[in-house]
C-alpha cells in the first residue's frame, strides 16, 4: 500500500481532522487545512481547494521524490497533470500504449521507464531548473532513487503547501 501524503497551508489553522481528498486518482492524500467545505441544499457536500495548481505541484513533487516505484495510480496522476494522453506520453518513452497502460493498471512496474516518467513530470511541471538539481543526484543513483529538490524551490513551486512530517 502506498504510504499517505498529508498536506496542508502553513500557518493556517488545522482541520478538526484530515480530510481524504477523492477525485483525483489518488486513493492516499489528506488535507490538513487550505479548503472550505459548505453544505448546498441543491448539490449537498462541496469542496472548494485553495491554489489547487500549487497543491497538485506539491503532490506531484511528492510521488516523483519517493525512493519506491511509483504505482499504477500515482504514474496515471502524473501523466493527467501534464496534460499527456496515454499515446503521447508512451510515445515520449518510447514504449507501446499498451505498456504504459500496464504499467497505469498496476499489472507490471514500469522497470526502467519509472525514472524517465519522473524526469519528465519535473521537465514539464517545473522546468529546467528544477530538472537541473535534480538530474545529478538520480543519474549517479542510475535507478528508482528519489529525486531531490531543494528546500528554497520546492517553497517556491509549490506555495503555501507543505507536506505534514509523519509522526
Amino acid at each position: 500500500m502506498t504510504k499517505r501524503i498529508v498536506l496542508y497551508i502553513k500557518g493556517r489553522p488545522l482541520l478538526p481532522r484530515p480530510h481524504h481528498l477523492k477525485g483525483i486518482g489518488l486513493p492516499n492524500v489528506y488535507l490538513l487545512n487550505g479548503l472550505t467545505i459548505e453544505n448546498d441544499l441543491d448539490y449537498g457536500k462541496l469542496v472548494t481547494i485553495e491554489d489547487l495548481d500549487a497543491l497538485h505541484r506539491a503532490i506531484g513533487l511528492k510521488i516523483i521524490g519517493k525512493p519506491a516505484p511509483l504505482s499504477g495510480d500515482e504514474l496515471r496522476f502524473l501523466r493527467k497533470q501534464l496534460g499527456l494522453s496515454q499515446s503521447d506520453l508512451a510515445a515520449r518513452l518510447g514504449i507501446s500504449d499498451q505498456t504504459l497502460a500496464n504499467y497505469e493498471k498496476g499489472k507490471t512496474e514500469a522497470g526502467p521507464a519509472d525514472l524517465m516518467i519522473r524526469i519528465v513530470y519535473l521537465t514539464r511541471a517545473f522546468g529546467a531548473e528544477a530538472v537541473a538539481s535534480a538530474l545529478p543526484e538520480a543519474f549517479k543513483r542510475a535507478g528508482l532513487s528519489p529525486i531531490s529538490i531543494p528546500a528554497s524551490m520546492r517553497r517556491r513551486l509549490t506555495g503555501r503547501w507543505e507536506e505534514k512530517s509523519a509522526a
